[in-house]
């Protein structure tokens, strides 16, 4: 394979550019001196331009380095493969570390640079200084000096595909690269990537590192789980107004939505079938309107085709990461950082005891708990920031944390949050809050899940209930909305939302009480842990690590919730009575 090589002819720019040659050379015998003559030819600009491929389970696989007019084409092998090469090694250390990533000489540019730096560590224990970072396909553009200059469609091509070796040709790896040479080489692009900020993993601590490749590693994996199209479940009556077809989704989880993806209607025209493409203009709960080009009779099926962008906590993730990897974030030193994912450090938590003074109940609100029980709730109350509580269905873990909120707000000026990753588990907690008698908290629900869907849930705690599209920017209107609550309650994901800034302004997230921690993808706190490490004192998890465990687990076999986390197993408490098949005993005892 060393003596594969070709050139290409870009056909991005309007402008013309002398071919490309390529060369491909497995790291397991790549040499310092092909290194050292790409990096001299390389220094006349000052920029490599890096491209990687990906293999199974996200892997590096291949990486291509471009210059002006040359490109290595680096495949990589497994580990031993290059650990026992003499060609590679050296006094002075892997050579593609030394020569390439971490020399001062070349700045390095590439596309989605935080995945490949994570990578880069992951796989292959290299780190890289200097390392910069583009994002979207507009940002690619932008980058390469706008629309008028390029041929759209063909770059549209070159990056609309995954980064996949087995989707991505040598070909199109090596164009990748020498993009990325290209964009940072213009005239306005070479000075904006002095200013900017970069990636030094040279400079981060090794158990810093992994864990966060790791979390980078997690999310790939998750994003390549979403599908690449869905059927979405429409009732069978449907009318035209104009070009606007109008349907009812039957299903809230396969729902139309709102988004870029094309949507592909399958339908029977004038006695033939034929495929109709479209876009979702307007969704109102049940409720869509699709453009179509042309009217037909008889059944449809309708299929959204592309996967559905990132929410906003997985923006938010990878943002925080990013900034991390470029050190212009402190997440990965602060406390509960360091408490979840460095179990070989003691974090310094900058605070006094958390809750202080006799702990009692009012005696209109007091109900029986047996003592696993009363010994969660008083490890919930207790001064270590951190806490676990585990037991089977029906042990009484919703009791236990109705039973922490009421103690707190009786004799306490504290905050709560309680989230849970579904909305019914976020539901079950506040019916159980309002069946003891506690009535003073706030339930935050997305209109897009309760309106026009699942209305019927929250009849019992419909007083209680601020929905997103009621969220407001003023203090005073907050305000009116909490009514002085100090407790709160949401799914993990709306809490990640800026949406609820003035919320989380007026009532603080001080005790963070995490329902069905199980289910969580550990990588999902890391939004919370950034936003609120000022405020929050205590972070509770809550769950059962025998149920649900988090979505893609089953896929992803080292994909890990808090209860994988042997070192915050150590003083968890298990509740170990079983009430739910028992008739006679008190209903307030019954998770």
């Amino acid at each position: 394979m060393s003596d594969s090589h070709f050139s290409v002819v870009q056909n991005l720019y309007r402008a013309p550019h002398p071919s490309i040659s390529v060369e491909t050379h497995p790291r397991a015998t790549l040499t310092r001196s092909v290194l050292a003559e790409f990096v001299r030819q390389a220094q006349d600009y000052g920029v490599i331009g890096v491209a990687p491929a990906y293999g199974t389970k996200c892997a590096l696989s291949v990486l291509a380095l471009s210059s002006e007019r040359r490109v290595l084409l680096i495949p990589f092998g497994r580990r031993a493969d290059f650990r026992l090469s003499s060609l590679t090694q050296d006094s002075s250390g892997d050579l593609l570390e030394d020569i390439v990533f971490c020399a001062d000489s070349c700045t390095k540019v590439a596309f989605h640079m935080d995945v490949l730096a994570a990578s880069l560590y992951r796989d292959h224990k290299l780190r890289i200084r200097g390392g910069h970072d583009r994002h979207s396909l507009q940002a690619i553009m932008n980058c390469m000096g706008g629309e008028v200059s390029l041929h759209k469609p063909n770059v549209i091509s070159l990056f609309s595909g995954e980064e996949r070796q087995d989707e991505v040709s040598l070909r199109s790896l090596a164009l990748r690269a020498w993009v990325a040479w290209r964009a940072a080489t213009l005239g306005p692009m070479a000075q904006c990537l002095l200013q900017e900020p970069h990636i030094d993993t040279d400079d981060i601590t090794e158990a810093r590192l992994s864990a966060l490749s790791k979390l980078v590693r997690d999310a790939s994996r998750l994003s390549a789980l979403k599908p690449t199209s869905v059927e979405n479940e429409v009732a069978d009556e449907y009318s035209y107004d104009g070009d606007q077809l109008h349907v009812l989704s039957t299903r809230f989880k396969n729902r139309l939505r709102m988004g870029p993806q094309a949507i592909e209607i399958q339908a029977t025209d004038r006695g033939r079938q034929v495929t109709v493409s479209g876009q979702a203009t307007h969704v109102d709960g049940r409720a869509a309107q699709i453009k179509v080009g042309t009217s037909f009779t008889g059944p449809i099926k309708i299929t959204t085709i592309g996967k559905e962008r990132a929410t906003s906590a997985e923006g938010q993730r990878e943002d925080i990461i990013l900034k991390a990897l470029q050190g212009r974030s402190a997440v990965p030193y602060q406390p509960f950082f360091q408490a979840i994912w460095l179990p070989e450090e003691t974090p310094s938590w900058p605070r006094g005891p958390l809750f202080t003074g006799p702990m009692s109940f009012p005696s209109s609100l007091s109900f029986q708990l047996n003592a696993s029980q009363k010994l969660a709730v008083d490890t919930i109350l207790s001064d270590e920031p951190t806490a676990m509580i585990h037991g089977p269905p029906g042990t009484g873990k919703t009791t236990v944390i109705a039973a922490a909120v009421l103690r707190i707000c009786a004799d306490w000026d504290r905050t709560v949050w309680l989230v849970a990753q579904s909305n019914v588990a976020v539901k079950n907690i506040a019916e159980k809050l309002a069946s003891v008698g506690f009535f003073d908290f706030k339930i935050l629900v997305s209109q897009e899940f309760h309106y026009d869907w699942h209305e019927h849930l929250y009849e019992k705690i419909k007083a209680n209930l601020i929905r997103s599209d009621e969220f407001s920017q003023e203090v005073v209107e907050t305000e009116r909305q909490l009514l002085n609550s100090r407790v709160i309650l949401c799914t993990l994901s709306m809490l990640s939302t800026f949406r609820i800034a003035t919320i989380t302004r007026i009532v603080p997230v001080e005790t963070l009480i995490v329902d069905e921690a199980s289910q969580v993808e550990i990588g999902s706190f890391i939004p919370v842990i950034s936003r609120f490490s000022k405020p929050l004192k205590k972070i509770v998890f809550i769950g059962d690590d025998k149920q649900l465990a988090p979505y893609g687990q089953e896929d992803i076999e080292d994909l890990q919730s808090v209860f994988e986390m042997k070192h915050l197993r150590k003083g968890s408490i298990f509740l170990d009575t079983q009430y739910r098949s028992v008739d006679h005993l008190p209903a307030s005892n019954i998770c």
